[in-house]
């Protein structure tokens, strides 16, 4: 942690001297949760969140160039610990109609509303219902982008050397050992971004290939002893595409994604298909947002750990902006299909000032009528919480 804290004072003390320009920003935040009052009556109650963060910014510019550094510090009272963590850190230079960024960058892919399609490239911090909930649950990644722009074409390429896995929660690894991709030149991951902007639409085109974010654990071949799990990443690629196409008031959002031959288990693969529909509204002071999404399998389910080949389900999201757009009143909602569970979030959002916001809510998982289902597997999860934040 000392390392990462002196290698981010470094970058802005460095950035404070090279620059023409340089701009801090930040803001503090505290967050508490307790177990909802229906859910297990052992833990309604308990504090389920306890969380304070710093988090500061720097932004630097010089002619062309340009530069940001991302640190934050967080006390977890549960834990009662502290961490320090890196994120997003990068230089960009751009010249003319071509620039190159490279460092640790958030890369978000597609036109989905919380729905990842065609997102790959960034992994998900999936360590806590918290974090998975989180407005900045993506991690970044170690790249280097090159990128081209015109009148109504832009382009994107992406490489990326070093394997950033998703973070997990700490049970679902205990005892087994991760093996991670060999840290080679050869052993990257490649993306590719085409994007045009039209009056009548704006559409994009998406290519990667590189690793699955999550492991498959399966029986080691190499211990020789019964009974040993092993984790590793696989490799995976995708095509997709995404549209947005506007209608009066309305705009219609469209997105797919295909996996060729993409593994199920640590040795089980299959052909995948994802796509969603969506559209957003918003008339004086509402926001509302609905869409629906599926995903398919090819071929039959043996030996995978997944019961439906068609799994589908629907997000509403519904928002009232009161006082003079200083409050804002939310409710949000993801409905499982197959077996029909869900995840019901009400927040609250109110500015006293430009510096100070306060947020209130829940999140209610609730199991299906036959089975949990996704969402209905962490019910008793269920919490309300609180989030005070200042910005500086």
């Amino acid at each position: 942690m000392k390392k990462l804290f002196f290698s981010l004072i470094v970058i802005m003390f460095s950035t404070y001297l090279f620059s023409e320009g340089v701009e801090f920003s930040g803001d503090i935040s505290t967050s508490w949760g307790v177990f909802a009052p229906w859910t297990n009556k052992d833990t309604a109650g308990d504090f389920s969140l306890g969380d304070t963060n710093f988090t500061g910014k720097v932004d630097a510019w010089y002619g062309n160039s340009s530069a940001f550094a991302e640190g934050k510090v967080s006390y977890d009272a549960l834990s009662n610990s502290v961490d320090f963590s890196l994120g997003e850190v990068w230089a960009d230079y751009t010249p003319s109609f071509w620039g190159i960024r490279i460092g640790r960058q958030k890369v978000a892919w597609g036109k989905a509303d919380g729905i990842d399609i065609t997102n790959v490239v960034c992994p998900g911090d999936m360590s806590s219902i918290a974090a998975m909930t989180s407005d900045d649950s993506k991690l970044p990644v170690n790249a280097i982008r090159l990128s081209f722009s015109g009148n109504q074409f832009t382009a994107d390429a992406f490489w990326i050397p070093f394997f950033t896995p998703a973070v997990l929660p700490a049970e679902k690894v205990a005892g087994v050992p991760i093996e991670k991709p060999e840290l080679a030149i050869w052993n990257g991951e490649y993306g590719l971004k085409l994007s045009g902007y039209f009056p009548f639409c704006d559409v994009s085109l998406y290519g990667f290939y590189g690793w699955d974010d999550m492991p498959f654990v399966g029986p080691s071949t190499s211990s020789g002893t019964p009974g040993v799990f092993v984790g590793k990443y696989k490799h995976m690629a995708m095509v997709g595409l995404d549209a947005a196409i506007p209608v009066k008031a309305v705009v219609l959002r469209t997105e797919a994604a295909f996996f060729p031959q993409r593994y199920f288990s640590i040795d089980e693969q299959r052909n995948e298909l994802s796509a969603l529909a969506g559209l957003d509204w918003m008339p004086s002071g509402w926001t509302l947002t609905a869409q629906y999404f599926c995903d398919y399998v090819f071929g039959n389910l043996d030996n995978l750990d997944r019961k439906d080949a068609y799994t589908h389900g629907v997000t509403l999201s519904i928002s009232k902006s009161l006082l003079n757009e200083t409050m804002d009143l939310s409710l949000a909602g993801v409905v499982n299909l197959n077996a029909f569970d869900s995840l019901i979030n009400p927040s609250l959002n109110y500015s006293l000032s430009d510096q100070i916001n306060i947020k209130t809510g829940a999140y209610i998982l609730l199991p299906g009528p036959d089975e949990d289902g996704t969402y209905g597997a962490y019910k008793d999860y269920s919490s309300i919480y609180i989030n005070v934040k200042f910005s500086i």
